[in-house]
């Protein structure tokens, strides 16, 4: 028996044309379309891009590991064949969808029912992520248009929009004229903007889809509300690479364009690091803090993924003590970076220690930037600080493998040594999870303070995630406070496990992830936009005015737990009960 297929997929993939016309309504629940094509989860390694257009399919990278194909039924089993295929299945994970998880967040009961039925008309969702299949039929009017106001692709030189240098901006009247196209390639030809990892566009059907392509099945949170869509990049570069500036850029450019369209705006931000101080001050949050109080705008930003991924860790010196910080390197890493935050009144010294036993000398403050080979590892270190963002001190750490071997695998460890210590505390982050992979972790690793920057900003809205199926918080969710513990984050948290959304082949596909959560709240700030601002029962229901209503109308009823909370902040989105908060003290001025 072939072992690289599991057994749901080898009986999808032998069904008849005919079994399967019998079978439409069961099969659109796995993304199985009427075209013929199926949507497969694949293990893989290589290019998986290459496999799927040579099977004539296309794929949806979820990471490294994992993808989705959609190809024809028919050469399913050619994947066998493929070294790059290491397994295969049918989606598992679709028994829980977004039509639920919009009804445990209160927001079906408030698109449906009155006094509300709020959709998000006249409400912009500002989607910065990696871009949007824009034909998808989510995201399109039951006129044909398009539903997006604007898409820059950053990616795409030739045609910024006015004020910026980098990209090409696609308007509505061209992706307008993109979708009467007849194909794929001749949409392209006009708007040539793609999401081809997928992240963009699950995210947007989230926060908006209309649920067209499910008949209803799966709407979204705002699904009569236009987007402004930035896809993430930069010209010439790799996709992949995601950078802060162009986030900020991407914040203003939304801002300025709804301005200009006079429609209030709420902003999503699904993508995280973990360098900076964790603590709200780093730049790009305390450029987030500025703009957003610019213009009628809410930001909501996940609370990234680190809360499982021992990433973190933190401690105590005591004076004239040794402490140790261990972390272990996996095989084939070529590089590693960490990042150590203490109080500048504390004076630390360091020794780095290599799995071998070898070690760099004390390394001090007064030094400045030093550099050392330990076996077949280089590692920089430097001090920042006091930094003028907070005041705080910054001990860096990178190792990069030298003569194009890897880094040596093992337990690495750092020696703190206390010289002079009135506070003593330290928190240290190394690379996410999704940088560093299942084998790079930190041997004692803590799960408080695993929020990634930017979701530390003060008046951004931070967003952690649940499972409201289970009706525990997700392992992988970040957990706060902020580092010293001068803020409460998250805000509060949405559901966040096993959602479907819309696909870049057209269907739906379930994920999870603090990037999931974000957008159910991203499409109920926009309701609450819609009632107050459009509908002008509160002209001012926006920033930290509408942020405020958004956390008193939480569930807090919380098995055991105290809040505000590290886990769950001020408790679970019910958007509902904010409208009822909202329409009480209505009635009562």
């Amino acid at each position: 028996m072939e072992n690289k297929i599991d057994a749901t997929l080898q009986i999808l993939s032998s069904l008849s044309n005919s079994e399967i016309e019998e079978a439409t309504n069961y099969l659109k629940v796995y993304g199985f379309e009427a075209s013929n094509n199926i949507d497969i989860i694949i293990k893989y390694n290589g290019d998986i891009n290459k496999v799927a257009e040579d099977e004539g399919g296309i794929a949806q990278i979820i990471n490294n590991r994992y993808a989705v194909i959609s190809i024809p039924r028919q050469h399913v089993n050619n994947l066998i064949q493929y070294t790059q295929v290491e397994y295969m299945e049918a989606p598992k994970l679709l028994n829980y969808n977004l039509n639920k998880s919009m009804q445990i967040s209160c927001v079906k009961s408030v698109q449906n029912n009155r006094p509300y039925e709020l959709k998000g008309k006249g409400v912009l969702l500002g989607i910065i992520d990696s871009g949007i299949q824009y034909a998808h039929r989510d995201f399109i009017n039951p006129d044909g248009t398009t539903r997006i106001e604007a898409i820059w692709d950053q990616s795409i030189p030739g045609n910024p929009p006015a004020g910026f240098k980098m990209g090409s901006l696609y308007t509505k009247e061209q992706i307008n004229e993109a979708l009467r196209q007849p194909n794929r390639y001749a949409r392209l030809g006009i708007v040539p903007s793609e999401d081809t990892n997928g992240h963009g566009t699950h995210v947007a059907g989230i926060a908006g889809g209309n649920g067209r392509s499910s008949n209803g099945a799966y709407v979204g949170g705002a699904p009569e509300a236009d987007f402004l869509v930035v896809k993430l990049g930069i010209p010439g570069k790799e996709e992949a690479l995601v950078r802060n500036v162009e986030i900020m850029l991407a914040i203003k450019f939304i801002i300025d364009y709804a301005k200009k369209l006079q429609k209030p705006v709420v902003i999503n931000i699904s993508n995280g690091m973990n360098e900076g101080p964790h603590d709200g001050k780093a730049l790009i949050e305390q450029f987030i803090d500025d703009i957003s109080e610019e213009w009628k705008t809410n930001i909501v930003i996940g609370a990234g993924n680190e809360g499982g991924g021992n990433t973190h860790t933190n401690g105590i010196v005591s004076p004239d003590k040794i402490q140790f910080v261990e972390f272990q390197v996996g095989e084939n890493q070529r590089s590693y970076a960490l990042y150590l935050w203490k109080n500048f009144i504390d004076t630390f010294e360091f020794e780095i220690i290599s799995p071998s036993g070898s070690k760099t000398p004390r390394i001090r403050y007064c030094q400045g930037p030093r550099q050392y080979v330990l076996q077949r590892t280089k590692i920089y270190s430097t001090f920042a600080g006091p930094s003028p963002l907070n005041g705080d001190e910054e001990f860096a750490v990178f190792l990069r493998a030298m003569d194009n071997q890897f880094i040596n695998e093992g337990v690495w460890r750092i020696a703190i040594f206390g010289i002079d210590v009135v506070d003593g505390r330290y928190e240290v982050w190394g690379p996410s999870k999704a940088i560093a992979g299942d084998d790079t972790f930190m041997l004692e690793p803590t799960s408080n303070t695993t929020l990634t920057t930017p979701s530390t900003a003060r008046n951004g809205i931070t967003v952690g995630a649940y499972n409201s199926v289970t009706g525990q918080i997700a392992s992988f969710s970040g957990q706060g406070y902020v580092r010293n513990d001068i803020l409460v984050k998250p805000d509060l948290v949405a559901p966040g496990v096993n959602i479907i959304s819309t696909s870049i082949t057209g269907g739906y596909v379930s994920l999870s992830g603090t990037s999931m959560a974000a957008p159910h709240v991203t499409g109920g700030v926009a309701l609450l936009m819609e009632w107050g601002i459009v509908q002008k029962n509160n002209p001012f229901l926006y920033g930290e005015n509408l942020k405020t209503y958004l956390l008193r109308g939480t569930d807090k009823n919380i098995n055991r737990t105290i809040i505000p909370s590290p886990l769950w902040g001020y408790g679970k989105m019910c958007i509902k009960s904010s409208l009822d908060i909202l329409r009480k003290q209505q009635f009562l001025s």
